[in-house]
């Protein structure tokens, strides 16, 4: 009897040593995930940094992957959901919308799979945004409704809002502009709900143009007129501005000059007053273009020139390409064709050189006419044909990311299958060590009973792990203050201003890019997304901020 008390005693005292070392293993491999995920904390900061050099792309990638990586490891899904977004943002900057696509997915997937609601329709509108740019308007349609599904959880009118704007230009890319009214409108009652008077202004502003393109113009005066009563509340002149120019092309479009230069002259005083060059711009091609409409070829000459050294002075090429297209026509109208040719080829050298090629059919279609009309037969076909090749190579380019999407499709959901089968197999390799252990916990507990001496060991190891157990509290603590300390003064501004707009990460991002005067292009390259993107964002920016262009979003960064 004797031996055998002595047997269970030593076999007792083993088995405590052993779990003692485990606990001691298990708390030591806590602290080191918690340091690599400071480590990984600092990885996705620089990151960032590099993700504002455009030489620096590709180690930005590399950063947020090795963070990725670590954030895995140390099981944070909500940070891996946030570091597999800016890797798709950087995908982005390429224009490689399959891994853009990707990326967004497994976002998606983490924020579902922690039920966090919020940031999954986030992801959703992200994916939205993506499939809508690269022509699948389908799958487009399939996020936003996923998203607003979400929203109706969570209640978040701000994230409604811009669910239902995206969801109605997804519908306005797609030549449905019924649609696109309906979802606008939604937006515009949500807006309405929580009196956001800019967004009501703009919401307004933007059916009338959706109303004006399919000829009801009663309609798109209804809805003018809708903005008109909350346009003394606006307090920013750019966007009454903005008002009086949407005024003017509805009324230009529907054949009343009179009225039409009325509103372009109010936009040319009010722009003219708080010194929106963009808004002065805008006045003056649209005073051009009725000024052409009416053979005043000098007047309208000398306002798409005006409109031109402005648009360069705010660095918009877009802008400049539309207006130099315009002078082409007021000097083909007076058969001054040399001269038109002119002005063609300055705005198909800005198309070549900042890549604006959505303009570039029509600049070919032009090039086209003035050729046959002058008799230079072999350039106007030359022109004809690029002009169809053009159009059609546009049209390949979406066939083939159509096909490439099928394809992360079906590898997608086969990688998915694979996961599933692991996950089941870890479980019942779970369950097997559960039952394991709950046999040496029985014997434990025997052990226990049979041998008191048994606390006092417990009691001494017990004493040792709550020594730790403080310590590594207190270096968990210092190591909080620090992060908190430092997220607090690199974040509170930009989540500040981001909150009382209602915008995203990346669409502040754009405003303040925009405020600096930048264009499209150098917005593409600052923040390493594509030239489609940037519009994108920029569309969803003057909906929020009630403005329609870059000047109107620059002083609104200003007030």
């Amino acid at each position: 009897m004797k031996k055998s008390l002595q047997f269970l005693c030593i076999a007792f005292l083993i088995f405590l040593l052993v779990h003692c070392n485990q606990n001691s293993t298990e708390k030591n491999n806590n602290s080191k995930l918690i340091i690599s995920e400071r480590k990984a904390d600092s990885l996705f900061s620089l990151g960032k940094t590099y993700s504002d050099d455009s030489l620096n792309q590709n180690k930005a990638r590399a950063l947020f992957l090795k963070s990725l990586d670590i954030y895995k490891q140390a099981g944070n899904k909500s940070k891996t959901a946030k570091t597999l977004q800016y890797i798709a943002y950087t995908y982005d900057y390429d224009e490689n919308y399959i891994s853009v696509k990707q990326y967004h997915k497994k976002a998606l997937k983490i924020n579902t799979d922690i039920d966090d609601k919020k940031m999954a329709a986030i992801s959703a509108n992200n994916l939205g945004i993506a499939y809508t740019i690269t022509g699948d308007l389908d799958s487009a349609h399939y996020y936003y409704q996923m998203g607003l599904k979400l929203t109706e959880i969570t209640k978040d009118t701000a994230e409604f809002i811009e669910l239902y704007q995206n969801e109605g230009i997804c519908y306005e890319y797609g030549g449905n502009l019924e649609k696109a009214i309906k979802s606008t409108v939604k937006a515009l009652k949500y807006s309405e709900k929580i009196n956001y008077i800019n967004s009501i202004v703009g919401l307004n502003l933007h059916i009338a143009q959706y109303y004006n393109t399919i000829n009801n113009s009663e309609k798109a005066f209804e809805y003018c007129k809708n903005a008109s009563e909350y346009i003394d509340k606006v307090k920013n002149s750019d966007t009454k501005a903005s008002f009086y120019n949407t005024m003017g092309e509805l009324y230009f479009s529907n054949l009343k000059s009179d009225e039409a230069r009325k509103n372009y002259i109010k936009t040319l005083e009010i722009s003219k007053n708080v010194g929106y060059k963009r808004g002065m711009a805008a006045a003056y091609i649209n005073l051009a273009k009725i000024a052409l409409s009416e053979k005043k070829f000098s007047e309208a000459e000398k306002n798409a020139d005006l409109s031109i050294h402005l648009e360069t002075e705010v660095n918009d090429v877009s802008g400049v390409i539309s207006s130099l297209i315009t002078l082409s026509e007021i000097k083909y109208k007076q058969k001054n064709y040399d001269k038109a040719l002119i002005q063609l080829t300055k705005a198909e050298n800005l198309c070549h050189e900042y890549k604006l090629f959505e303009n570039l059919p029509d600049i070919y279609y032009q090039y086209f006419q003035i050729n046959k009309i002058i008799g230079n037969n072999k350039s106007a076909l030359k022109y004809c044909e690029n002009y169809y090749e053009l159009k059609d190579s546009l049209a390949d380019i979406e066939l083939k990311e159509k096909i490439a999407d099928i394809e992360i499709h079906y590898q997608t959901e086969k990688k998915q299958h694979e996961i599933k089968l692991l996950n089941e197999e870890n479980n019942t390799k779970k369950q097997k060590l559960k039952v394991r252990n709950l046999l040496i916990i029985s014997l434990l507990l025997v052990l226990i009973v049979i041998m008191g001496i048994a606390y006092f060991f417990k009691q001494k190891a017990e004493y040792k792990l709550n020594n730790m157990e403080i310590e590594i509290q207190k270096y968990l603590l210092r190591i909080k203050d620090l992060n908190l300390q430092q997220t607090k003064r690199n974040e509170i501004n930009l989540k500040e201003f981001s909150k009382k707009h209602q915008l995203t990460d990346r669409e502040t991002d754009v405003l303040v890019l925009i405020g600096e005067g930048k264009s499209n292009a150098e917005i593409a390259e600052k923040i390493f997304v594509s030239e489609n993107t940037v519009k994108f964002h920029i569309k969803n920016i003057y909906l929020k901020l009630d403005v329609k262009n870059r000047v109107e979003a620059r002083n609104k960064i200003a007030g």
